[in-house]
């Protein structure tokens, strides 16, 4: 029996899986990949996670006018729950959020935005805050009372296994569900093997470890070249958040590397959730956010995920398992690679990421080409995302794109079909 997106399985697993999780989160969200900014590499579990910070971001949102591109999660990400009451109930920490999350939720919504918080399926957060084991449904209806738009479950404090990982995201689809409000569920369960069920599960579902730092998007992207068959609409592979500047502007990777992890996120068809300080961007960084053209790519009604059409791991990490979901990769390899993904009007995207050493002309030959169904036989017209500009119409079983800068440098383009004439 073949479920969502290519995934078969035979009729006792199916029925298995049927009546314990329900194949199904009816909310209709998620329809293409989630826009918006979480506070996790912006914040962390400082002083700056507070309530009069988190409104500042979503004024910032709306006077960019990434509102208006899209953008419109607020999320919340660990650190602003303290505890549970006599029955059970979780509350936010009135040291840093004093007014409530639900004043916190209409807030945002006031301002046109969407809000979002954070738990974890085990029984505390991976900061120490209060888990959602066994307080699915307290929790769910918690959230919909506050006017909760989007929830993030996180996987510390819990089995690592495929058993506890399915029933416990199951039970709070569930309880999401039930509550009849329509709330974006996050899986962030870290691991591969979510993603051939997380379309059954949530709308998105991290599929790698904690980015961090240049190295940990390498690695997330080479882990999400094997996931694209999974992903489509109403449920996204995640490999996690956009970096860019903490709340004291500290960059976590540089401006040239965050617009080559938009261009991949965009082609990855993954969640555009910037988790850096929205309050005090740079011009570079507003622009590389702003790319109407390349967030068009992202949100792609077709919904496919881009796909590596050459060049092999760009991290020797990819293949490793890592001693927690936390893990700073240092290990990068010198490598080149080419991405693609087929739009709906039926133009491709392509990513020329070069992780060398040096600048370098890249060419995405005949076997390169192949997927895409450009070839000699074939007129295109090529387009720079980036520079906004045509480079003109071409024939031929290669393309070479010159120049592309260094150590996280790509360049982005557009191919179309021309017509013969």
């Amino acid at each position: 029996l073949c479920l969502n997106h290519g995934l078969c399985l035979n009729h006792g697993l199916y029925l298995n899986l049927q009546c314990r999780f329900g194949l199904a989160l009816d909310n209709g969200l998620g329809v293409t990949p989630a826009m918006g900014y979480n506070s996790w590499y912006d914040v962390t579990c400082s002083n700056d996670m507070n309530e009069k910070v988190i409104r500042q971001t979503a004024d910032a949102m709306v006077s960019t006018g990434l509102a208006k591109l899209g953008y419109q999660y607020i999320n919340l990400d660990d650190c602003w729950a303290k505890g549970r009451d006599s029955q059970g109930v979780v509350y936010g920490d009135n040291a840093t959020f004093p007014s409530g999350m639900k004043a916190l939720a209409d807030y945002v919504h006031s301002k046109g935005l969407l809000f979002g918080v954070y738990t974890d399926r085990g029984t505390n957060t991976c900061g120490g805050r209060p888990g959602t084991q066994d307080h699915e449904i307290i929790d769910a209806k918690t959230y919909a009372s506050w006017g909760v738009d989007y929830v993030k479950e996180d996987s510390c404090h819990a089995p690592n296994n495929h058993g506890s990982g399915y029933a416990q995201y199951g039970k709070m689809r569930d309880a999401l569900n039930a509550t009849g409000r329509p709330i974006y569920f996050s899986l962030c369960g870290w691991e591969t093997w979510y993603a051939p069920l997380g379309y059954s599960l949530g709308n998105s579902w991290r599929i790698g470890r904690d980015d961090t730092n240049w190295g940990g998007v390498l690695v997330n992207i080479d882990v999400n070249a094997k996931l694209a068959n999974y992903a489509g609409p109403g449920g996204w592979n995640d490999p996690c958040l956009l970096l860019g500047n903490t709340s004291k502007n500290t960059p976590r990777i540089n401006e040239m590397q965050q617009r080559t992890q938009f261009s991949m996120w965009a082609v990855m068809a993954s969640p555009l959730l910037i988790s850096s300080n929205l309050r005090q961007l740079s011009p570079f960084a507003l622009a590389t956010y702003s790319n109407e053209e390349v967030i068009a790519v992202n949100q792609d009604k077709m919904g496919r995920q881009g796909i590596r059409l050459a060049g092999a791991d760009l991290s020797a990490s990819a293949t490793q398992v890592k001693k927690s979901h936390t893990d700073v990769i240092s290990d990068l390899a010198d490598q080149q690679n080419i991405w693609g993904r087929q739009l709906m009007d039926g133009s491709w995207a392509l990513v020329f990421l070069n992780n060398g050493k040096a600048a370098a002309d890249m060419t995405c030959d005949s076997t390169c080409l192949a997927p895409t169904g450009f070839d000699s036989s074939t007129q295109y017209s090529v387009r720079d995302l980036w520079l906004h500009k045509d480079l003109g119409v071409f024939n031929g079983s290669a393309y070479t794109a010159e120049q592309v800068p260094a150590a996280g440098g790509s360049t982005m383009l557009k191919f179309t079909f021309k017509p013969s004439l």
